[in-house]
């Protein structure tokens, strides 16, 4: 037999350094709590034994209901800008640290309970999740990680028969997710905000040495941790545009110190390009559009600057946000770039790439649909295969046999399929799929198989990469959760 779940190396390596940051909680367990779905791949990385799942302790541990040494129950407090106002105060209002499990690689894990009870932070909520919303972080978090896009993860989700009340009563749940670390921008924000100076320095150094650890020591150390903070931020904002993934509530709150895709609410993936696309109800002034999203980006570097402001200077402060703009261009541009199946840039090829978007603002085409329908492009085509003809495509396939023309004529045609495959998914998790998972729970584990590898054909489930059908496109997604 392998290790049992008390066996395992929990500690909690920021809470020693800063138990300012917490407060202890005792979770709340939910009533008649089971697995709805366990992300076994994760537990693996973890270094959990998968015989460990069928075991009465495992679910109590992933219910908040179980205590053994190195187990650390606690919320953080944080502060920051939501829609563009300050909050002074916000909190881990429904996130419970269990504590950091270290692997047998030496690697860390911050593992939270997302919907386990009231903490110091819930403010006027409940501290609980409903099984709509914990259904929809589960298959994104795992979706993301598969297109290759940094994000936090979701071991399992737990469902219970405890009533929730939002705009109508809902059941409960349950999401234990896992993070190299959980630090967001507010956090920073709040001691900087209330001046705070010296926690404020013990959390940047501790983010230093532990996560940002080539820069520890470094005479310039400080500097060099904004910006790789800020390259991080705009590499993962790039990786969201070339996808079409839309965050939704992007708040300094949200925002990962690591660069990781955080807080999964109504987000939504573009279908139609639209740059003007709201996937939160609740966004009335299209704050968080898609094509807002880079600005926020920007916008929310500006504020967690800030907070560094006692540590780096304004002149280095200024010079590293302006970089935010050209490492967040050149990476978008590369991965469309790649989407496209072109190596060969030149001055004419961002040229292209605006008529690319044009040509798709216009059509309407479906955006996942097309990319991975000119995988599939051959030069002796006249269209593209089940992608409807029309006057703007025809002219953009014109010119796309120009730019075909540069690309080394030596590259054979399946090769260059084999590449664009790799970039272009044929699935993404659409709004529909989520909503069909949560009221029809039976097809978790497929609809999870297709998003963990969405690059693959899985013919058998074609129709899921269809565009969404007319019945399912009034479905609308709000910060309630």
């Amino acid at each position: 037999m392998g290790k049992k779940l008390a066996d395992l190396n929990f500690t909690n390596r920021l809470f020693t350094r800063a138990p300012f940051l917490f407060s202890k909680v005792a979770p709340t367990p939910l009533s008649q709590a089971s697995f709805l779905h366990i992300n076994i791949n994760l537990l693996s990385r973890l270094g959990i034994d998968e015989y460990l799942v069928e075991t009465q302790s495992f679910l109590r541990f992933c219910n908040g209901d179980l205590d053994f040494e190195g187990l650390f129950y606690g919320a953080s407090v944080y502060s920051g800008h939501q829609f563009g106002y300050y909050n002074p105060k916000l909190g881990d209002g429904r996130a419970i640290t269990l504590g950091e499990l270290k692997n047998e690689d030496e690697n860390f894990f911050e593992l939270q309970l997302k919907g386990s009870g009231l903490t110091p932070f819930s403010r006027m909520g409940d501290g609980k999740a409903v099984l709509r919303s914990s259904v929809r972080e589960y298959l994104a978090s795992a979706h993301l990680k598969a297109l290759g896009i940094p994000t936090t993860e979701a071991l399992m989700i737990l469902k219970g028969e405890d009533d929730v009340y939002r705009e109508e009563i809902e059941k409960s749940a349950v999401v234990l997710r896992v993070a190299e670390s959980f630090l967001r921008f507010g956090h920073f924000q709040y001691f900087f905000h209330n001046k705070r100076f010296d926690e404020l320095k013990i959390l940047v150094d501790f983010s230093i040495e532990h996560y940002f650890s080539s820069y520890f020591g470094h005479p310039n150390q400080y500097v060099l941790f904004f910006q790789d903070v800020v390259k991080k931020t705009a590499k993962l904002f790039a990786q969201w545009h070339s996808v079409g993934f839309c965050h939704g509530v992007l708040n300094t709150d949200n925002m990962s110190l690591l660069g990781l895709t955080l807080d999964y609410g109504p987000y939504g993936f573009i279908e139609t390009f639209d740059r003007n696309f709201i996937c939160n109800h609740s966004d009335h002034e299209g704050r968080y559009s898609y094509g807002n999203q880079p600005g926020i980006g920007y916008w929310n570097l500006e504020q967690f600057a800030k907070s560094l402001s006692h540590l780096i200077s304004e002149e280095d402060l200024v010079r590293t946000l302006q970089s935010y703009p050209q490492i967040f261009s050149f990476e978008y541009k590369r991965l469309l770039y790649s989407k496209c199946g072109l190596t060969k840039i030149d001055e004419n090829s961002e040229e292209f790439l605006n008529k690319t978007l044009s040509m798709l603002d216009e059509t309407k085409i479906d955006y996942t649909q097309f990319f991975r329908s000119l995988c599939y492009f051959r030069s002796a085509d006249k269209s593209l295969r089940s992608i409807e003809a029309s006057p703007a495509l025809s002219q953009w396939i014109l010119d796309y046999k120009e730019m075909l023309l540069k690309e080394d004529q030596e590259l054979s045609e399946v090769t260059r399929l084999e590449k664009m495959l790799q970039v272009n998914p044929k699935f993404i998790l659409r709004n529909y799929l989520a909503q069909y998972a949560i009221e029809d729970q039976s097809i978790m584990d497929q609809l999870f198989l297709v998003l963990s590898e969405p690059y693959k054909e899985w013919m058998q489930f074609h129709d899921w990469s269809l565009p969404t059908p007319d019945k399912m496109k009034h479905i609308s997604v709000s910060c309630s959760s």
